[in-house]
């Protein structure tokens, strides 16, 4: 029984390590996305969408003679088709780029911890002290 709070305590835990501020999503244009690269490197993924309203996922791509080249999938309403292809960076209207901040997680973890911890306290308190 023990076991199974300890376990629901933790998915709680993960599942509000998802919904906060913990990962991030932002939508940048083709010149911020040069400046970011240079500074921060390539990131693993890219999502974009073209002037004529396609939108991609790249996972494996390179930028070369202001051309993006790369393995993706094309998003349609009714699903993804992979594809092999080459976008000029003038067709693209605006990279999102998502990312995880490590510092954010270990904060939201340490916080979630130290609650645990408090409550933990103040319940044995009372239980020490005999009130009920």
């Amino acid at each position: 029984m023990i076991c199974k709070k300890i376990f629901i305590s933790f998915l709680i835990v993960a599942i509000f390590n998802l919904l906060v501020s913990c990962y991030s999503s932002e939508l940048i244009t083709v010149h911020e996305y040069k400046q970011v690269e240079e500074k921060e490197g390539k990131p693993d993924e890219i999502h974009l969408k073209t002037n004529d309203f396609q939108e991609y996922h790249f996972s494996d791509f390179y930028i070369e003679n202001d051309t993006l080249y790369g393995k993706g999938k094309l998003l349609l309403s009714d699903g993804e088709q992979l594809l092999n292809r080459k976008i000029a960076l003038s067709d693209i209207e605006s990279i999102e780029l998502e990312s995880v901040s490590a510092g954010k997680t270990v904060a939201f973890v340490l916080g979630i911890v130290g609650i645990g911890v408090l409550l933990f306290l103040g319940i044995w308190a009372i239980k020490l002290s005999g009130l009920k």
